[in-house]
This record gives C-alpha cells, structure tokens and sequence, in this order.
C-alpha cells in the first residue's frame, strides 16, 4: 500500500508548477478504488502504509514537517470517507456496471473531496496565504476531479491475470481490426489538434472522439481513455497560465470543474451501452436457450438446424442427427423427486456438451430428450461420437442425499447421411426418434442407426 501511494503522489508532484501545488493529483482516487476493490487492505496496517507512501512522497521532494502532516491528513480524509461511503452501495455500483452508478459515484467523489477539503484547505491558507474560500474551492476541486478522472479506471479494472490475456489476445496481430482502431485514432488526433489550439476552450474539442469510443469500447477501456483525457486537461492544458495569479486560481477552479464533470459523460455511455449489450444478451438467452439445462431451446435447434441442413445441402457435406433419451427418467423422478430429476438433466447435458464441437447443434426438445446435430463426420466417426456419449453419460454419477450415487444411462438413435433435395427436417427428427425408440425396445444403454430414407 505504501508503494502504490507512494508511486501515485510522485507522479502527482511531478505535475505541480515550481512553489506550488500539484495541478493533477491521483494518489487519493486510486487510494480509495484500491480499498474499494480490495476490502481486505482497508485495515489499520492499510491505512499506515497509505500514510507512509503519503509522507515519503513529500519528504522526498522537499516538504517540510508541518505542511507534509497536514496534506497528508487531508488526502487521507478523501480516500477514508469516500471508502466508507462506497461501502454503503451495492456491489454492481461499486463496479459501475449500471447507469445508475454514475449518481453514486459523483456523489461519493464530491462527499469525500468535500471533506478533504474541509481537514486539508486551511494549510494553503496558512502555507500559502490564499484566502480560506478559494484555498476551500482549489483543494475542493483538485479532490472532486481527480476522483472522478480515476476512480472509473480502478474500480472497473478487470483482473490483473484476465487483463494480460485480453492485452495478448488483441495484441495478436490476427485480431487487428482498423475499425476497432479508428475511435482510439480519432481521439489521439483530437487531442493534438486541440493542443495545437490550445486556450479553455480546447477541452471541447476531444468530446465527439471520446463519446465515438465510449460507444464502441467496454467501460474500463472507456475509463482507461478519460483518465488520459483528463490527465492531458489537467496538465497540458494548464501550462500556458502563470502560477499564483488571481487569474491562475480562478481558471484552475473553473478548469476542475469541468474536467470532473465531463469525464462523467463518456463514462455513462459506455455504461449505458455495455447495460444495453448485457439486456440483449439475456434476451437472446431466454429465447434461445433452455433455461435448465443451458443447452439450445426447442425452437431455437430447430431454427439453426433447418439451416445447417440447407448449408449442407448446399455443399454436399455429410450431416448426422441423434436423439438422445434418459433412460428411466420417469422412475427417478418417482422415487427421489424433481429436484433430483433436474439434477441429472443438468448434470447429463454439461457432461454432452464437454464431448461436442463447436460446430455441433445441442438442443433440449423436451422433458429428459435431447438432439443432437453433427455437420461433417464420416459414418464411423459419427457412431463412434455416439458410443463416446453413450459411455460418457454411463460413467456419471449424481449424489443423492443418504442413498448411493445415481448411476445414469442414456439410448440413442442415429440418423447419418447427405442431405438430398426434398429432404426435410421433420423427416430426419421422425428417422432419429425411431432409431431412438428401437434402442429403447432393445434393453436401453445402447446406439442405433438408422439409414436416411430418400425423400
């Protein structure tokens, strides 16, 4: 915790004009997302090594005694509150996963800079002679903006492991898209042109860039982008004022202002975006998937196996489809009930699904029977899949509360072929269900095959 804060207030210090205060300062934002998503840190040892890294920080760039403990009593007012705070919100807000996070989230960074400014504020009045209302607004929007510039990019960081394979599987050059670039680019122009214009006005121009992303990439990217818009808008934008003109405070207080409210507006269309994308991501799973087993609905196989079998029509490919049945599933449900019978449902189909390939169509037609569509095996590959299910599902075992474990069978029917003009689905649903039936009549626990019958 004290490297973390240590290496964080450095930075900031390297940002302040010569004789006076930083003019960009992330240490007590990612102080406060840092024991946000870590709960654990946020003990007493936490906070001491925060105020270690804190005092190192400014003993190394020269601080004296009484200003160095006073600052540091403020910086920790900021992170303190604003973690106390996030802790009364739920977890999706705390990750911003909901529009509605955005309301917390500038309400908590304001509570919390508001009471950093209220503990820390009188030292630039007692240090640097500013009148108490504006040494109040300077600490005040210094602690307001840079929470919400950082805050984002911490509390919405994916996993350091799960960020280095997304970092190596897009850095891959075959996953290179120039219209997955073009935004990124976008922005990166904006920011030089309006370097290159310079003056308040400036902070403007990035803003179509800046939305252009947030609509194209998730929500951390989006954090990661405006945290560098805001660390440019802090700084570079800052540098051609004169330090410790009246001028200088008040446009910097004004600048604050600013960059604090607007890194909140990429931030919600990114969320309201990525919110969308996840509402039809459940709808398309409630209409097609079946909400038991996880593997396709009825409707669903049914509709994309029309269309394989057109496709493969098409090329002339082999198609393979199976029926696949629990063997005396009625009997399980009789005599240690439903929830045992779902169970087994859920237990079978995870097991099926290990076995298949991606290409391969795995519905639930109902109750305890399932289908199977297999596009482009040769016949003994295809019956060979088959008995590989069959004995995959035998082997499975489902534990019941004070009994043995369940042993499972399966039977399934078997239909391989090329498709032919004429040919339906129906007619290949009615040959497997057949073949199904005959492995039932049979003694169960079996593969039959059935030839395709011409049209």
């Amino acid at each position: 915790m004290a490297g973390i804060v240590f290496a964080a207030a450095l930075f900031g210090h390297l940002t302040r004009p010569l004789g006076f205060l930083s003019t960009f300062w992330p240490a007590n934002a990612l102080l406060m997302g840092v024991m946000v998503r870590n709960p654990g840190w946020a003990g007493p040892l936490g906070w001491a090594g925060a105020a270690a890294g804190y005092l190192a920080a400014d003993f190394a760039m020269g601080g004296g005694i009484g200003i160095t403990l006073w600052l540091t009593a403020g910086n920790l007012t900021n992170a303190f509150v604003g973690h106390l705070l996030f802790q009364r919100v739920a977890g999706m807000d705390r990750q911003l996963e909901r529009p509605q996070s955005l309301l917390f989230l500038l309400l908590i960074a304001f509570a919390a800079a508001a009471s950093a400014a209220i503990v820390g504020s009188g030292c630039l009045v007692v240090y640097f002679g500013q009148p108490p209302m504006q040494a109040f607004e300077f600490f005040l929007t210094s602690e307001f903006s840079s929470n919400l510039v950082v805050l984002p990019m911490v509390l919405t960081a994916p996993p350091l492991a799960e960020m280095a394979k997304q970092l190596a599987t897009h850095a891959a050059p075959s996953t290179w898209r120039p219209k997955a670039v073009l935004p990124g680019a976008t922005l990166l122009a904006s920011i030089l042109v309006a370097t290159a214009f310079g003056g308040m006005s400036a902070i403007a121009i990035p803003v179509p860039a800046i939305l252009w992303c947030a609509l194209s990439y998730g929500v951390f990217p989006t954090a990661l982008l405006t945290f560098g818009l805001g660390l440019w808008q802090s700084t570079v934008l800052l540098a051609a004022l004169t330090p410790g003109t009246a001028e200088y405070a008040a446009a910097l207080t004004s600048h604050r202002f600013g960059v604090a409210l607007f890194s909140l507006g990429p931030i919600m269309v990114a969320a309201i975006n990525a919110a969308r994308s996840r509402l039809l991501r459940e709808l398309d799973l409630a209409a097609n998937q079946d909400v038991l087993t996880r593997t396709l609905s009825r409707r669903a196989f049914l509709a994309r196996s029309e269309a394989a079998l057109a496709q493969n029509l098409a090329e002339s490919r082999p198609l393979a489809l199976l029926m696949l049945d629990v063997d005396r599933f009625k009997l399980i449900n009789d005599e240690h009930g439903h929830a045992i019978g779902d169970e087994v449902l859920v237990t079978l189909s995870g097991r099926i699904s290990e076995l298949l390939r991606r290409t391969d169509l795995f519905g639930r037609i109902g109750g305890e029977e399932f289908a199977i569509l297999v596009p482009g095996l040769t016949q003994p590959a295809v019956l060979a899949l088959a008995e590989r299910l069959r004995e995959g599902c035998a082997r499975l075992r489902v534990p019941v509360e004070g009994q043995e474990p369940l042993a499972l069978t399966v039977s399934i029917g078997l239909v391989w072929g090329t498709p032919k003009p004429g040919c339906s689905l129906q007619q290949w649903l009615k040959q497997a269900d057949d073949a199904l039936y005959r492995a039932k009549r049979a003694g169960r626990d079996r593969v039959v095959e059935e030839a395709l019958q011409a049209a």
